[in-house]
């Protein structure tokens, strides 16, 4: 599970719009709006998740809990 509002929440922290974010990632704005707001995030490959993460300045941290926290959870039991 993706925590699409803390993507959006850093977006603004850092002065970045959902279009600059995705010219960044070299994706289409519209693809990148359905790869963060689907519920489960497979469309979201795990480089597109780091490069993500990258442009937004995350910590490895914060990488981990926005994007892999509740799937590294699953594979635990």
């Amino acid at each position: 599970m993706i925590l699409s509002n803390e993507i959006k929440a850093q977006m603004r922290r850092v002065g970045l719009t959902q279009e600059q974010l995705s010219a960044k990632l070299g994706i289409n704005q519209a693809t990148l709006n359905r790869k963060i707001n689907e519920p489960d995030g497979k469309n979201l490959s795990v480089k597109e998740a780091l490069a993500i993460g990258n442009a937004l300045r995350l910590t490895p941290e914060s990488l981990t809990a926005i994007f892999f926290a509740q799937e590294l959870a699953d594979t635990q039991d």
